[in-house]
């Protein structure tokens, strides 16, 4: 079973702001799988979907508990489904990277993002990172900056990267194989 957490912050406030990337990606590929349908677990402080790819079980999981406290949540849900650490992957956004520039590696450090730090700490470095180019501002603090939304262009590019996104994670879970790598 995989389990893969996408990060963000609930409410309608935050929604297409950079730092609710992950759950942008989560969307996209409950969307794909043909399920769009996340219900509320309060057990797990996430929203949750079940599906299936290729011949995985998979839980897609929204934390709702404000990304700096991400690591509650995934800790909650791998710890009741006994996930494999090499079979959880965390999708969040990243300052660092270009805007739509993708890196997916295993294991390492948070970079200064609150949400994989919280979740290092419940669970350690052992899971899959998938992280989505933000970019950065010169002009505005990037604790401003992450809570933003995107403009049209910034969208476009998004977009492009989160399609990238989704079939790596397809391609890489329907042959039960992850790789590091960038994605441009």
């Amino acid at each position: 079973m995989y389990l893969i957490v996408g990060l963000g912050n609930p409410g309608e406030k935050y929604t297409q702001t950079r730092h609710n990337v992950g759950f942008m990606v989560l969307d996209k590929l409950a969307n794909q799988v043909g399920s769009t349908s996340f219900t509320s677990d309060k057990k797990h402080k996430g929203e949750i979907a079940k599906v299936k790819i290729g011949k995985s079980d998979v839980i897609f999981l929204k934390p709702q508990t404000y990304m700096n406290l991400s690591g509650q949540s995934l800790y909650s849900i791998s710890s009741y489904y006994k996930i494999e650490p090499e079979k959880t992957i965390v999708i969040s956004d990243d300052a660092n990277l270009d805007l739509g520039q993708v890196r997916i590696r295993y294991s390492g450090e948070a970079g200064g993002h609150k949400g994989l730090n919280s979740i290092i700490s419940q669970k350690g470095n052992d899971f899959w990172r998938i992280r989505v180019g933000i970019g950065q501002s010169d002009k505005i603090p990037l604790e401003d900056y992450v809570l933003q939304k995107f403009n049209s262009d910034e969208i476009k590019m998004l977009d492009k990267a989160i399609d990238k996104t989704v079939s790596s994670l397809l391609e890489s879970i329907s042959q039960n194989k992850f790789t590091n790598q960038t994605i441009n």
